[in-house]
């Protein structure tokens, strides 16, 4: 998100209730979205149970960490039916 380019962009955003100014190269709507991911996240931890913002944090790296590698698995799963799938297919059209 961060670089030394000179068409940074800042944009400002609270997560865990710390107000950060993030410098971006990126699509600064695209870092805004992803840090409102991170803090819808961060408030449905923390909504539940009164965490130390330390153990918070790492909590919710956690659970972001788990969001990333069920949407692998489920990439994962979905190239596997479309070849096998296609593989079918290619089958059948060869017969």
């Amino acid at each position: 998100m961060t670089s030394n380019k000179g068409n940074d962009r800042s944009i400002e955003v609270v997560i865990l209730g710390q107000r950060m100014t993030l410098k971006v190269d990126d699509d600064p709507a695209r870092v805004e979205r992803l840090a409102a991911y991170v803090s819808r996240k961060a408030d449905e931890l923390t909504s539940k149970t009164p965490l130390p913002p330390g153990k918070a944090g790492a909590l919710l790296a956690l659970n972001i960490a788990d969001d990333y590698f069920r949407a692998l698995d489920e990439a994962r799963e979905l190239k596997q039916e479309v070849a096998r799938k296609s593989r079918a297919l290619l089958s059948e059209l060869e017969s």
